[in-house]
């Protein structure tokens, strides 16, 4: 094992003080033996050595005492400069070799896989495993020269203006900001979206709802495309209602211009379902486990690869826990019921039928 590098399978979701919330998770995911895409985490304190061996923290700490917080314009600019100096600083060796390294272990049949680099952040010290403004995420990377340089620019987005603003307004120190940037290969997605173990327009717990699109999940998680939606009940796996959305684009991958791009769909794909129904019962049956595991409802990421045949096509990129109706307080959702108890209800009586 490395110093710098950890592979998913050497994660679990206790280390995300080590290697971020969202790694955390993938590692956990990685170890219930789900179809996670291979990946590693370039731990947290791979950054703090990139800074201390540049000498950049009292650059920065220079640079920081002269913000003027209350103007973005300023914020703008002087958080730039410390991007730029994050950026611009050589890697140091060790951790660019543990880098390469790994990259070369996720390379298989491929003579350089696509591969994602996205952030994956805490807070020192702090049960908080997600903060707002650290979200950036590269895709269709490819070389390791290429990997190097886009992890130096996830580093650096720990000095977004938003997320540098979103620290200060929130009362929480600089220096205790944790990211630790993941490397995951790309999956070639048909279909890609979102499921929810419970219903997030009413928080029914009975119920598990699925999002999705044609191509990568990007057009749906930005809200630029009405995905389709599929509202599945979670005890007779039933599909409920289906809402079939006029899917007229699509986020693909444009080899010319090696980036992810908004397309045209087919004219005869646009109104048919992204989902079939033994994919929408397999994302169902992975969802349940996961909610089984964790102890709570779960907010999921997947995605459908175009080449692979089912069910091997049916990748889990990220799961965490529902963040809206989890925290409200428990009441009955229809009279005195609990969710809950109107679930278990529905399935005693099931099985006396059966009898």
């Amino acid at each position: 094992m490395g110093i710098f590098v950890r592979k998913f399978d050497a994660i679990n979701k206790d280390m995300s003080q080590e290697c971020g919330g969202k790694a955390s998770h993938l590692g956990e995911l990685t170890s219930l033996k789900l179809n996670v895409p291979k990946g590693f985490c370039v731990v947290a304190d791979a950054f703090s050595n990139h800074l201390k061996r540049n000498n950049l923290d009292e650059q920065i700490n220079e640079i920081l005492q002269g913000i003027d917080f209350e103007d973005f314009q300023d914020l703008e600019q002087s958080t730039g400069k410390i991007r730029s100096l994050i950026e611009s600083a050589e890697m140091p060796p060790e951790i660019e070799e543990e880098i390469i390294e790994n990259y070369a272990d996720l390379l298989e049949d491929e003579p350089e896989p696509y591969v994602a680099i996205r952030s994956s952040v805490a807070i020192r010290e702090s049960p908080i495993s997600s903060f707002p403004g650290m979200m950036d995420t590269y895709y269709y990377l490819r070389g390791a020269p290429t990997i190097i340089e886009n992890v130096k620019r996830c580093w650096a987005s720990v000095w977004s203006a938003r997320a540098a603003f979103t620290r200060k307004t929130k009362g929480v120190e600089h220096s205790k900001a944790i990211i630790a940037p993941i490397v995951q290969k790309m999956v070639n997605s048909r279909t890609a979206g979102v499921m929810f173990t419970l219903n997030p327009l009413n928080g029914d717990p009975s119920k598990i709802v699925i999002e999705g699109c044609w191509g990568l999940g990007e057009g749906l998680v930005s809200g630029a495309l009405t995905p389709d939606r599929f509202v599945v009940d979670k005890v007779m796996l039933e599909i409920n209602k289906r809402t079939i959305s006029p899917k007229k684009i699509e986020c693909v991958f444009d080899p010319k211009k090696g980036e992810a791009v908004n397309a045209d769909v087919a004219p005869d794909l646009q109104d048919k379902p992204s989902l079939d129904d033994r994919e929408i019962k397999e994302l169902v049956r992975i969802a349940k486990n996961i909610e089984r595991h964790y102890g709570c409802p779960q907010d999921i990421e997947w995605a459908i690869e175009k080449e692979f045949p089912f069910p091997e096509n049916v990748h889990i990129l990220q799961s965490r826990a529902e963040s809206v109706w989890s925290q409200r307080k428990k009441e009955p959702v229809i009279g005195r019921k609990s969710g809950y108890e109107l679930l278990m209800e529905k399935a005693l009586s099931t099985i006396k039928l059966k009898v």
